[in-house]
């Protein structure tokens, strides 16, 4: 059944030239009880060196959003921003690259009254970026300086924080193996040809990790999700470049996957988020189309709209509710948020074309009888 939302929503911020690229929104309940929303902005572009994390925070439950407050921007990003940043494709400009310059992020995690953010510190072209936290005590009001994530602190994404029924915390990640092509490489990343995705395991959210194995994922931005089946099976979802979601299992919690296979969920491409309710559904908030791009045609043309709300009470075999919460022209990327408490509603927030961050509190329909 494919039914029609009833919606409210909010502009967060509106990116204005020069400093307009807005990238990787995630919602998030602030220990305070105000709504947050963090995501990297600066410049015009990403990457390039005035890329940093921010948080917008809501008092008035999402109605308004007052301005961004600096999560993380580097010393080195500051004397960037002060001298004028040229156009990240001119030569010269390159040269004044070094490592810590820019930074964006993959995940935020709030436990026992701390935020936790999980950064990508590069170097304007993210080049063999390392992966750090950076965290705050008092919601957001001051932070503790980037602290290496020690498990795996280069070239990888930590991806969203997931508490099995068993106990055991998983926090899926996404890594691309340094080769000597990629190591001698002053500029890019090389290739993003064969990332390895898996789970951290923890008994608690602070950790320690173990490293599960990780299966070879698909090629690109191998963004991951992971969810819980009824029987205990762990399936990961994974973004590809073929204009479909590929699929991974675990029998053993997580220590091992199977070979990545594809769905017949497609996706532009693009990062989407599961959840599992308490009910035993699966709630895939995502892009469900693919589309040939075409040489003429701009992104928001081809790719990553509608936005939609899938939920499955069969394990993900079917969908039974396919909700559109909004085709409105342009592309609607990267949504990232929770379930509300009473799982009532969920909770997201996703940039517009790169531009504008938007929140979004979308009901959830109740389960079927």
């Amino acid at each position: 059944m494919i039914v029609q939302s009833t919606n409210s929503k909010a502009v967060v911020y509106k990116g204005l030239p020069p400093i307009h690229c807005c990238c990787d929104a995630t919602w998030r309940r602030l220990p305070n009880g105000e709504q947050g929303v963090f995501f990297m902005t600066g410049g015009a572009h990403e990457p390039e060196p005035g890329n940093h994390v921010v948080l917008c925070r809501s008092r008035d439950e999402g109605e308004t959003w007052e301005e961004p407050e600096i999560v993380h921007r580097s010393a080195a990003c500051e004397r960037e921003l002060a001298q004028g940043i040229p156009h990240y494709l001119d030569p010269a400009w390159r040269d004044r690259l070094h490592p810590g310059i820019a930074t964006t992020m993959s995940e935020v995690i709030i436990q026992d009254g701390v935020i936790t953010v999980f950064l990508q510190i590069h170097n304007g072209w993210f080049s063999n970026w390392q992966v750090a936290t950076i965290s705050s005590a008092d919601s957001g009001n001051t932070w503790g300086s980037p602290v290496p994530f020690e498990p795996m602190p280069h070239r990888a994404f930590i991806r969203n924080l997931y508490q099995a029924s068993w106990g055991e915390w998983l926090l899926p990640y996404q890594y691309y193996p340094v080769t000597q092509q990629i190591d001698s490489s002053p500029m890019g990343d090389g290739s993003m040809a064969n990332p390895q995705n898996g789970v951290f395991i923890a008994p608690t959210p602070a950790g320690p990790w173990e490293k599960g194995a990780p299966a070879n994922g698909p090629s690109g931005w191998a963004e991951n999700n992971v969810v819980e089946l009824r029987d205990g099976r762990l399936v990961m979802l994974s973004r590809s470049d073929v204009g479909v979601l590929f699929r991974t299992e675990s029998l053993d919690r997580g220590r091992t996957w199977s070979g990545f296979a594809p769905t017949d969920i497609a996706n532009p491409t693009s990062k989407f988020r599961l959840f599992r309710l308490s009910d035993g559904r699966i709630a895939l908030l995502h892009n469900p189309v693919w589309r040939k791009p075409q040489p003429h045609k701009s992104k928001s043309d081809i790719n990553r709209n509608p936005l939609a709300l899938w939920i499955s009470d069969n394990d993900m075999q079917t969908w039974s509710d396919q909700i559109t919460i909004t085709d409105f022209p342009g592309a609607l990327e990267y949504p990232d948020g929770e379930v509300s408490e009473d799982e009532r509603f969920l909770h997201f927030a996703f940039d517009y074309n790169r531009h504008d961050v938007i929140y979004w509190c979308l009901p959830i329909p109740p389960a079927r009888r």
